[in-house]
């Protein structure tokens, strides 16, 4: 499967509430991507533009966006969203979460036995100690992003399309080529880091359901364990995911040349306007775009709304869209 990411807001801090930043994974199976490609050239000819043409947010009307929406609910893709409100994010508080991501790469070190590995922890470690705040914070938003994006694509298509669970070809928008420190930074941190959260919240994977097309390429055996892993657990693993060839495919490119990354563009902004409130009919923006979600376990909402310091409930017109997302989103359990 493809999955395209973007992302839309600019991550940097804010004064005023409802300041939110987005970043959209849509994960296309290999049998939807060209009719998802035919919706967005569709789309494009109804405003007068050509398939070269990019197009964005603000060129569509609410009545054009709702059945550019309407469309999308009709294929096997998934939506994922990542959303972060940086008007409750105390710039101290992000500074301290970075600082401590620094040191828990750093922690890592004694467990290399070789020098190669502890030069590598090092890179890392000061790649991720340079990045801005701005940057930080956007990259913690995409990291999550690909791990809800894994965690739950391994569980939905395994009952519905298991093949397509074969290869993930991941294709980031790279918004501008002055920023290859966060480029490399991301692509370095994200299997780590998903890694680490795995320990601590394995995925879910269900007995019955058919990862043999994930298994032939992503399933590590006990033996081919890294020690230092079998440590940090407490106990024997059996086995465990490659989060490393996972995300191997992963390429930043133009938008301009990549039509599926253009669609995570739309949604992106769609749910950046939609949790601001922004819409004349925002609840029916909302049952739209919830319907290309996966359901979570009750009563998360089925996209990650985040916060790097205290937790606080949603509120307002997020809170509203995110309920309303939750009753149209795509049930994780297929019905026999």
């Amino acid at each position: 499967m493809f999955i395209y990411v973007d992302e839309s807001g600019s991550f940097v801090p804010a004064a005023k509430s409802d300041s939110w930043c987005v970043v959209a994974g849509y994960a296309v199976p290999e049998v939807a991507r060209r009719r998802v490609e035919q919706s967005l050239n569709l789309l494009k000819r109804g405003l007068g533009r050509v398939f070269q043409d990019e197009v964005k947010l603000k060129d569509l009307s609410e009545a054009q966006l709702k059945r550019f929406l309407g469309e999308l609910g009709k294929f096997e893709a998934t939506l994922f969203i990542s959303a972060i409100d940086l008007g409750h994010q105390d710039p101290k508080v992000v500074l301290a979460h970075q600082k401590r991501q620094v040191e828990s790469v750093r922690a890592n070190r004694p467990n290399m036995l070789y020098e190669e590995g502890r030069a590598s922890i090092d890179d890392l470690s000061g790649r991720l100690e340079r990045l801005s705040p701005q940057l930080y914070t956007q990259m913690v938003a995409q990291i999550d992003l690909l791990d809800q994006v894994y965690r739950t694509t391994t569980l939905y298509y395994a009952q519905r399309l298991p093949a397509t669970l074969s290869s993930f070809k991941w294709r980031m928008d790279e918004k501008n080529s002055a920023r290859p420190l966060f480029e490399q930074t991301l692509t370095h941190m994200a299997p780590g880091l998903i890694q680490a959260k795995s320990l601590r919240d394995p995925g879910i994977f269900v007995e019955g359901f058919d990862y043999s097309h994930f298994e032939k390429r992503f399933r590590t055996a006990p033996e081919d364990i890294p020690t230092y892993l079998q440590e940090a657990v407490g106990h024997p693993i059996k086995s465990a995911v490659n989060l490393g060839a996972v995300l191997r495919d992963s390429k930043f490119v133009r938008s301009h040349d990549v039509p599926g990354v253009q669609v995570a563009d739309l949604l992106a902004s769609a749910w950046r306007r939609l949790l601001r409130g922004e819409f004349d009919d925002n609840d029916g923006i909302a049952h739209l775009l919830g319907r290309l979600t996966v359901q979570r376990q009750k009563p998360n909402p089925p996209i990650h709304l985040l916060l790097l310091g205290e937790e606080r409930l949603a509120e307002g017109s997020a809170y509203r869209a995110a309920l309303i997302a939750r009753s149209s989103a795509r049930a994780m359990l297929r019905k026999r």
